[in-house]
């Protein structure tokens, strides 16, 4: 056995003592060496349900300050502290989900989105932005409410969708509703911008509703001011639909209905006419017609025009698309085929588009894609012959003569001298006239987008907006009556072309620097436009089968040229803390053609500020709400829209000087030019409130605003003595639109029952603030009175005339109206000095309404669903002309049963006047007479529908089908109106001015109640 025997030890210094360092720093490391064990990194991706990778997701260590966000391709990396750690993820509009780590260190995590959210992704000028952080007015509309009704274009979409957006119908198949955001800022063009994928586009009857994603409304300077000088009117943004990472998802759609008038008037029959008419003549002292003392072969005719005119009329609409991709393709192509027949005979429109939209992401760093629309379109159009729309011609149609004649060309038959009355016949307008216009519309975009840093990207977008159009029209030679001859063929044709290139370099800068976050933007772009025409005219008097313009008789040619271009130059900055102090404010620099040397360049500023209060900590103990928000803007917009070339002196070659004896052709200036011209400018204010309950079960949106137009460009009064033809222009005027708008919706989720109701209002007061040295406005004219006047301290063009104020009865003193008699309408003595002359004519209402509403309301149960849609304006007077026409009583014509009820000796009370030809006291002039309550409620659309359930579609097809959904819709089923017109949704007649003969029923063509059916399908 040895013994180690050691050496006397010796005490160790302080540092080595074990009691007092080595045992202490061997425990130390101990424990670091197993926390640093455990220590480790977790990485992974983030994804949407539909397998889109997510940027900017929020990660954090549950219970901790430490975190990081996913990158651009939902990547992320952090160290956790251990296996218990549980990762928390969260976005915005997503639902917030939950993950413990354990021993995995690759995670792979789908976040679903919150359906209840007001924090959805919504688009904006030149983005995309998180609602909650949105800090402007904004409204926006789904695919899903897009589809519910049968439309042909985008904008009747929004009807009613959209508080503070007013559109109204202007007439048959394929024409362009009227669309109103705000009220009016101008009397020239109030039309707001379109933005159809990033690229500035029109032709929206070629844009296919089945394509669209989304339609966002930017009201506001915060939104709509990044568009700089066409912002003013603001702004409409449509996103198409794309493809999305996943297996090809093949969709078919389509649905048939019918379409029927939904209201007719109460015409004279055969009898009460020839009574009418020898009354209204004898009162004049003029005979009645021969006609009416021997019928002859019409004897047993009595015909009402609008059973002839007025059909049941198909409408149909059809839609494939196959969209899907992968991690690295996206796809979305498209084919639509849509045909609206219109309710009345002789018109119509039908559209044919393809889309397709891609997206290829070459590396980590770089994508390319495309969206592209090639559509063809047809649209026959509403005969106008003589001024006069079909609907005038039915109510002055006489009842006995009769539709069609086969021994006379044409084969159609009209009045002749025997009849005392010279209405033309609606049925040979609509099938012997031809008028369409076929147009072609090519509108595309290519981009390409790079990731230069971490949260920098560059986009070079090149756009082409290209229209191609023919209008072709043609009459035949014919002869239906005395008064309704065609000697010749009467040919036209007009070609246009419509050329709008677009270059765009766009940087975005996106970074979180802690509880901060910025949004940087500039965008340096350059959008051209050329549009030309060429028009033919001519006559064939051999032969009513060539209808072409070679070798016709007086042929004439005209043609136009015009040229636009805009450069421009954008910064916008979104700032927000803790995503709860919010600031935007973006600059546009516009430089535009259509203005004077000193004036071709504009600048557009914006601020807005946000605070989301319910983000702050004394709300957190406040369960129920879920969002509430307090936004404010301020800001200036122009509208661009006043014509090419105005402030340049006009040259007019079409005139004749007696020179030495000799007339001669010769050139002037025929109105001066104004070098000074520039662009009207809004300064538009908001005010708004978001407000969220119980997680957004119940939502509300409160705006305020007040738009003011300045530099509104109007003519100059200069006198004769200049010896120019026409006033210059100048900015002169100032108009001021202050309005309130409200929304709200509510959500119920019960089990297999889902509800929503969402409903909107917009208040709006409209006022001409001052003219400056501009002239007082008159509007359209009819029988020698101006039906609308724009002057200061009043609404644009509201209605003018005077007021009707009873009837005279026999005895009654008519000094003041020397050629009135009794029957006779007594008009208000306005200025109270014993004469009724243009003097006392009167502001008789307006066509923009005080307020617009709509209602919605959706619910499902298990497989069936029901939408109920209810849209409305209050407020609103219609100026009714065609009423003129149906009780003017001022010559011989068709007219509605109210006349019956027309004074006479012995039919005293009443409040329709006598009948009497040449209406020598003017009872037809304009007057309240003719002005009406235009407000009504229409059931816009109602529908049942059920969807297969899934299970017994997979039995029954093997996974192969996916949906299938059958409906039954109405559109325009119920309306509530004391208009007494066809349709109390009136716009503006086709050549009339939009902003001064807005509201006028010159015999607008009315909407159709429509009855329909249809599929979908899903593989």
């Amino acid at each position: 056995m040895y013994k180690t025997i050691y050496p006397k030890s010796r005490a160790l210094p302080p540092w080595l003592d074990v009691k007092g360092f080595v045992l202490p720093m061997l425990l130390l490391l101990i424990f670091a060496g197993s926390a640093f064990a455990q220590s480790r990194n977790v990485s992974g991706t983030i994804t949407s349900s539909t397998g889109e990778a997510m940027p900017g997701v929020n990660v954090l260590i549950k219970g901790t300050t430490t975190g990081t966000a996913s990158d651009i391709d939902g990547n992320f990396s952090l160290t956790v502290p251990s296996d218990e750690s549980i990762l928390v993820f969260s976005f915005i509009g997503y639902t917030s989900k939950e993950v413990r780590v354990g021993n995995s260190s690759q995670l792979s995590v789908v976040l679903e989105e919150d359906l209840s959210s007001l924090s959805e992704v919504v688009v904006v000028g030149y983005g995309t932005q998180e609602r909650a952080k949105v800090t402007g007015a904004i409204s926006s509309v789904g695919s899903e409410e897009i589809r519910a009704l049968p439309v042909p274009s985008l904008a009747s979409a929004l009807q009613g969708r959209a508080a503070g957006v007013a559109v109204t119908n202007t007439g048959s198949p394929g024409t362009n509703p009227l669309v109103r955001i705000r009220g009016i800022g101008t009397v020239g063009n109030n039309d707001p911008l379109y933005v159809i994928d990033g690229m500035p586009a029109g032709g929206l009857n070629q844009i296919n509703p089945a394509d669209i994603e989304s339609i966002e409304v930017l009201k506001d300077a915060s939104t709509a001011a990044i568009y700089g000088s066409r912002g003013a009117n603001g702004v409409i943004l449509v996103t198409t639909k794309k493809g999305k990472a996943g297996k090809p998802l093949v969709s078919v759609d389509g649905y048939y209905g019918s379409q029927n008038a939904w209201k007719t008037l109460d015409l004279l029959n055969r009898d009460q006419y020839i009574a009418f008419g020898r009354d209204l003549l004898g009162n004049a002292g003029e005979d009645a017609p021969a006609r009416f003392d021997d019928l002859g072969e019409f004897a047993n005719n009595d015909i009402d025009y609008q059973d002839e005119m007025f059909r049941s009329a198909p409408i149909q609409d059809y839609n494939v698309s196959v969209a899907g991709g992968t991690d690295n393709v996206l796809y979305n192509f498209s084919v639509g085929y849509f045909s609206q027949e219109g309710i009345m005979r002789g018109t119509g429109f039908e559209r044919i588009s393809v889309r397709s939209n891609t997206e290829f992401k070459i590396n980590d760093r770089i994508k390319i894609g495309e969206t592209l629309t090639v559509a063809y379109s047809d649209r026959n159009n509403e005969p106008f012959s003589g001024g006069r729309s079909q609907l005038e011609h039915i109510v002055k149609s006489v009842p006995y003569i009769p539709v069609r004649d086969a021994s006379r060309l044409g084969g159609f038959r009209a009045p002749d001298r025997v009849d005392g009355s010279d209405p033309e016949n609606p049925v040979l307008n609509a099938s012997l006239r031809r008028n369409n216009t076929v147009d072609y519309k090519i509108l595309g975009s290519a981009y390409i987008t790079v990731n230069i840093l971490k949260g920098l990207d560059y986009k070079l977008l090149v756009g082409m907006d290209l229209g191609l159009g023919n209008t072709f029209d043609y009459t035949p030679a014919f002869n239906a009556g005395d008064f309704s001859i065609q000697p010749f063929a009467a040919i036209g044709q007009t070609r246009s072309t419509f050329v709008s290139p677009l270059i765009s370099n766009q940087f975005t800068y996106n970074r979180d620097f802690g509880k901060h976050h910025i949004d940087l933007l500039g965008v340096i772009e350059r959008q051209t436009s050329t549009f030309t025409s060429l028009n033919g005219t001519g006559q064939n008097s051999l032969t009513n089968e060539v209808k072409e313009l070679q070798g016709v008789e007086n042929q004439t040619t005209s043609s136009t040229r015009t040229e636009y271009g805009l450069i421009s130059y954008v910064g916008r900055v979104n700032y927000d803390y803790a995503q709860k102090y919010l600031v935007s404010a973006s600059i546009r620099r516009d430089g535009g053609s259509r203005f004077g040397p000193d004036n071709k360049w504009g600048t557009f500023p914006s601020l807005s500020l946000g605070w989301r209060i319910s983000e702050e900590g004394f709300m957190q103990g406040l369960d129920a709400v879920s969002d509430l928000k307090l936004r404010a803007s301020y800001g200036e917009t122009g509208n661009d829209r006043i014509g090419d070339y105005v402030y340049q002196a006009t040259i007019n070659s079409n005139l004749f000087y007696n020179f030495d004896e000799n007339l001669l052709t010769g050139s002037t200036i025929s109105a001066l030019a104004n070098a000074d011209l520039k662009w009207e400018t809004t300064i538009m204010k908001n005010i708004g409130l978001d407000l969220g309950l119980f997680n957004d079960q119940f939502t509300l949106a409160l705006e305020w605003y007040e738009n003011t137009t300045e530099d509104m460009i109007l003519g100059v009064p200069i006198p004769p003595s200049l010896g120019y033809d026409g006033a210059p222009v100048a900015n002169v005027g100032t108009v001021k639109n202050t309005g309130f708008e409200i929304t709200a919706g509510y959500e119920l989720r019960s089990g297999d029952f889902q509800m929503a109701i969402d409903g909107n209002m917009g208040f709006v007061s409209n006022e001409l603030v001052s003219l400056g040295s501009g002239n007082t406005i008159f509007g359209p004219n009819f029988q020698g009175d101006a039906m609308t006047l724009t002057e200061e301290g009043q609404p644009i063009a509201y209605f003018y005339g005077w007021i009707a104020d009873g009837i005279f009865q026999s005895g009654e003193d008519t000094s003041q109206q020397p050629d009135a008699e009794a029957g006779d309408i007594r008009f208000r003595d306005i200025n109270n000095d014993g004469v009724i002359n243009a003097d006392d004519r009167t502001n008789l209402g307006h066509y923009l309404p005080d307020f617009t509403y709509g209602l919605n309301m959706n619910a499902s149960y298990k497989g069936f669903d029901f939408t109920m849609f209810w849209q409305g304006v209050s407020g609103n007077e219609i100026f009714n002309n065609l009423r003129y026409h149906t009780e003017g009583m001022t010559r011989l014509f068709g007219a509605s049963a109210v006349v019956l009820d027309r004074w006479t000796p012995n039919n005293t009370d009443t409040n329709v006047p006598r009948a009497i030809s040449g209406d020598p006291n003017r009872n037809a002039r304009a007057s309240s007479r003719f002005v009406e309550d235009g407000s009504y409620l229409r059931l816009k659309n109602i529908s049942l529908g059920y969807s297969i359930p899934s299970s017994l579609l997979d039995a029954w097809s093997k996974g192969n089908i996916s949906k299938v959904r059958v409906y039954v819709s109405a559109q325009n089923l119920l309306t509530f109106t004391d208009y007494s017109g066809y349709d109390p949704e009136i716009s503006v007649r086709t050549g009339i001015n939009s902003s001064l003969g807005t509201g006028i029923d010159y015999g607008q063509f009315p909407a159709a109640r429509t009855i329909m059916g249809g599929i979908q399908l899903a593989f």
